[in-house]
C-alpha cells in the first residue's frame, strides 16, 4: 500500500491503517499517527448508539433488495 499523499509505500501497520506516513499525516492533520491512533481507539469505545428516525434496519434493507 502507499501513502496517499505522496505515493512513498507505508511500512507499518498504523500507516497502512490510517493511508498515510507518519510525516504525510503530521502535514495533512497536524497531529502525529501514534496520537491520533489512541485517540480513535478510545472514541470508539465511548460512541453511545441511537435510533434515528427514519433509518432503515438491516432486515427491511435486504427485503428491498429482494423485490
Amino acid at each position: 500500500m502507499i501513502c496517499l499523499n505522496c505515493g512513498r509505500k507505508l511500512r507499518s501497520a498504523v500507516s497502512r491503517e490510517a493511508g498515510y506516513g507518519p510525516v504525510c499525516y503530521k502535514k495533512m492533520f497536524g497531529t502525529s499517527l501514534r496520537s491520533s491512533r489512541k485517540d480513535r481507539v478510545s472514541e470508539a469505545t465511548d460512541t453511545t448508539c441511537y435510533n434515528i428516525p427514519g433509518q432503515m434496519t438491516m432486515e427491511e434493507y435486504l427485503q428491498m433488495d429482494s423485490k
